[in-house]
């Protein structure tokens, strides 16, 4: 689907891997919450009333980051209709995502043999369709094309897997250039462990619940929800209201109840009962 701007402020994407867990969970989100108050930050502005907790407190944003992605191309400055080589794409993929490209390749029609890369790299997308993905699949490759082609401040997120494989910064645009650094890079990915990565995943890009709560409001009509070692976030701006969960140091099983924590924020939006639970647990 071609997401042109007219489109983006109706766009209702989920951007990250999640997974939902059959059967009915013993703990809820609102128990790890009560257990977890600071690496909470909340905002809920709904009909029936607005809870806040810590919404000016710096966490991490996963791929909720791209919400800065979608108020710059919202601003105009590039056409919907635009064509991008898929290598051109591709070359800000190095992995992490949680699937996210694959799945953004797949939604475009594009077949990936190899399960990392499209067969065709020669062949065009549109910038309308790579914001699809983006927002739909969480593909933040398609962020970093879209983010350098724009100018959007954010650090890229190529730029921040490299760090974490090389235990340097480096500029994405060498690492495209530069066939030797690229061998590095391919050669240490098996040193790069679970805890590496979920200490990396807590340094990357943060902002505010307060900052993603007003993002939201400005260009985007639906969810996004980002997910990365040992983090959570959820922005939504629907017609009942706008709301930012963002949480920190979870593990894989609440990592994979994202969605859940997605559906209680919009819940808390339209139900009294639900926007209580989110206030006592987090007074």
């Amino acid at each position: 689907m071609l997401l042109t701007r007219r489109h983006l402020f109706r766009a209702c994407g989920v951007a990250g891997a999640v997974t939902v867990l059959p059967g009915v969970a013993s703990e809820s989100w609102f128990d790890w919450m009560r257990a977890n108050r600071r690496h909470v930050a909340v905002v809920l502005d709904g009909r029936g009333g607005r809870v806040a907790h810590r919404p000016h407190e710096r966490q991490p944003l996963a791929a909720v980051r791209v919400l800065s992605h979608l108020a710059a191309y919202a601003g105009g400055g590039v056409a919907a209709d635009e064509r991008v080589r898929v290598r051109e794409w591709e070359q800000y993929h190095l992995g992490f995502d949680g699937g996210a490209h694959q799945a953004a390749l797949r939604a475009l029609g594009l077949t990936s043999t190899n399960g990392v890369v499209a067969d065709e790299p020669q062949r065009f997308v549109t910038v309308g369709e790579l914001v699809s993905v983006m927002v739909r699949h969480g593909d933040l490759a398609a962020g970093d094309w879209l983010g350098r082609r724009l100018g959007v401040a954010v650090p890229a997120f190529a730029a921040e897997v490299l760090r974490l494989v090389l235990g340097r910064s480096v500029e994405v645009e060498r690492y495209v250039d530069d066939p030797r650094l690229r061998l590095e890079v391919l050669g240490r990915f098996p040193d790069v462990t679970d805890e590496k990565r979920r200490s990396w995943a807590l340094g990357t890009w943060a902002g505010t619940a307060a900052e993603v709560n007003r993002m939201c409001r400005k260009v985007l009509d639906g969810v996004v929800v980002g997910v990365l070692p040992g983090i959570v976030a959820v922005g939504l701006n629907v017609p009942e209201g706008s709301a930012a969960v963002l949480v920190e140091e979870v593990d894989e099983g609440w990592q994979a109840r994202a969605g859940e924590l997605a559906g209680l924020a919009r819940r808390a939006l339209v139900e009294a009962a639900v926007l209580r639970e989110f206030q006592v647990g987090l007074s």
